[in-house]
């Protein structure tokens, strides 16, 4: 069955009667819940409170505590997303500078096959990455940067390219990479294996997308 909607009052008429949730200020809750949504805080945070068989708050859960959860977990995300942001900063920079290196600042260049490593298992998603690449390189009207090199330059080398692509994209580019490159940009981070570096990166996607979006972060990090 669908669950109905129900208005902020009866959400905490419902967190208090039904589930034993203490709330001592009804407007304090109300407001929460406007500003968080029922599902964004309670559903979100509740299992720390919850009895798994009753599905009611246990030893005098306050309203208060999930909250403060919640903060805790805001505050754990900007953290995260401090350091994720350097990361996919770094990332930006190491692929870029090693690709034009050996390959050269035409933009044709990144859209070549030729220069990615082309294994059977990789050659769906190469021409998913360069289709993705062409259409930021030739189509793309929504960074100014990219439309400037554009007009001005008929060329935008990677290192312009790569600042459009998502965490998850850029990523996926390494690891679609020439062995060779790929090393070199291991180096840069001290050194890793480029197996490990693969699982790091699809990882560290995950939380970065968490963090952007808001989403629970506490217990993703529990059950890793």
């Amino acid at each position: 069955m669908n669950k109905p909607f129900i208005t902020y009052t009866a959400q905490v008429d419902k967190l208090q009667n039904e589930k034993n949730l203490i709330i001592t200020d009804t407007n304090f809750a109300i407001t929460t819940l406007k500003n968080f949504s029922y599902y964004g805080l309670i559903d979100g945070y509740k299992h720390l409170f919850i009895d798994i068989h009753t599905r009611k708050y246990i030893n005098n859960t306050c309203f208060e505590d999930i909250v403060a959860l919640y903060e805790l977990d805001e505050d754990l995300r900007e953290l995260f997303f401090k350091y994720l942001c350097r990361i996919e900063r770094k990332l930006r920079s190491s692929i870029s500078y090693h690709f034009c290196q050996k390959h050269g600042e035409r933009q044709e260049e990144y859209l070549n096959p030729n220069n990615y490593n082309m294994i059977p298992k990789n050659m769906r998603g190469i021409i998913k990455l360069i289709q993705m690449l062409d259409n930021i390189s030739n189509k793309n009207k929504n960074h100014k940067y990219l439309v400037y090199q554009r007009n001005k330059y008929h060329n935008i080398p990677l290192w312009v390219t790569c600042n459009a692509l998502t965490f998850g994209q850029i990523s996926k580019m390494f690891e679609f990479l020439l062995q060779n490159i790929q090393g070199l940009i291991c180096q840069d981070f001290g050194n890793v294996k480029k197996n490990e570096m693969i699982k790091y990166l699809k990882v560290l996607t995950l939380y970065r997308n968490v963090c952007a979006h808001n989403e629970r972060l506490f217990f993703l990090s529990h059950v890793h």
